[in-house]
């Protein structure tokens, strides 16, 4: 079909709209149309949790998890923000050694 048609007999503004409304989550339209990115299948979503519970599971036996530190962060999904709060950026040794006065 192509946009030309639209209005015609052939494609309908009644059968644009049952398009556009059963798009799949992974086409491009639906991509633009959801800017939250809110565009994940059941599937990619279980893939996920699976994913952090083997991160988990794999921590779990590591002397971090013994101490209750370096938790695995969770695999980021579409919409939602991470909760831990990040500080500072990275710089260069030299950077740092000037600024602790450790230069020589």
């Amino acid at each position: 079909m192509r946009l030309s048609q639209l209005g015609t007999e052939v494609l309908g503004w009644r059968e644009l709209k049952a398009i556009v409304k059963w798009l799949p989550a992974d086409s491009a339209l639906f991509r633009a149309m959801s800017p939250d990115g809110n565009h994940w299948q059941l599937t990619q979503h279980l893939l996920a949790d699976m994913t952090d519970s083997l991160r988990w599971l794999v921590w779990a036996k590591t002397e971090d998890a013994r101490n209750g530190r370096n938790r695995p962060e969770r695999v980021p999904r579409p919409g939602v923000k991470s909760d831990r709060e990040r500080i500072g950026t990275a710089v260069e040794l030299g950077e740092m050694n000037e600024f602790l006065d450790w230069g020589g």
